[in-house]
C-alpha cells in the first residue's frame, strides 16, 4: 500500500509539473528512485533491487532515442525511468502501453483544436519518407525545440496511465 501511494503522489506532482510548467523536477524524480529502489530490496531483497533497477534502466532507455531526436524532453524520460523503478521491470510495459494511448488521445484533442489536422498528416508524412530513407536525426520543424510545434506533455499522459494501472489492479 505504501509503494502505491508514492507512485500516485510522485505521478500526480509530476504530471502537474509537466502540464504547468513544461519540466519534470530532478528532486522527484530522484526522491521516486531512491524509495521505490529501498522499498524493493526491503520486500523482495537482491531480487527486489534488480528488478526495480531493470525497470529504471529499461523506461529511461527505451524513450531515450526520441529525447535524442528531440521529440521528448529529459523529463519525460527521467520520470518513465523512475516509474519504471517503482512498478519493477515487470509492469512498465502495460503502463507505457497505456501512456502511449492517453498520450495519442491528447494529441488528437490538441491537433484538432488548434485545426492542425491537414499540416500534421503533412509532418507525418515527411517524418515517415525521411525514416524510410535512412535519415533518423531530429526534425527541423516537429520537434520540442520548435517554439510554434504542437506538443504534448507526455508525463501528463504517462500520470494518467499510471492511475489507470493502479485502480484497474
Amino acid at each position: 500500500m505504501g509503494l502505491t501511494v508514492l507512485i500516485l503522489l510522485s505521478a500526480t506532482i509530476a504530471g502537474y509539473f509537466d502540464l504547468r510548467w513544461h519540466r519534470v523536477p530532478n528532486w522527484l524524480v530522484g526522491l521516486t528512485v531512491a524509495v521505490a529502489l529501498a522499498w524493493h530490496t526491503s520486500v523482495s531483497g537482491p531480487s527486489g533491487l534488480w528488478s526495480s533497477l531493470a525497470g529504471l534502466l529499461l523506461g529511461m532507455g527505451l524513450l531515450f532515442p526520441l529525447f535524442l531526436l528531440r521529440g521528448m524532453g529529459a523529463g519525460d524520460v527521467k520520470f518513465c525511468g523512475a516509474l519504471g523503478a517503482a512498478l519493477t521491470y515487470r509492469h512498465l510495459f502495460a503502463v507505457l502501453t497505456i501512456s502511449l494511448l492517453v498520450g495519442a488521445v491528447m494529441a488528437l484533442y490538441v491537433i484538432l483544436r488548434r485545426g492542425a489536422a491537414r499540416q500534421t498528416v503533412r509532418n507525418l508524412a515527411d517524418l515517415g519518407g525521411r525514416l524510410l530513407h535512412g535519415q533518423i536525426r531530429a526534425h527541423p520543424v516537429v520537434g520540442i525545440d520548435n517554439p510554434r510545434a504542437l506538443v504534448v506533455p507526455f508525463t501528463v499522459a504517462q500520470a494518467v496511465a499510471t492511475w489507470i494501472f493502479v485502480l484497474s489492479r
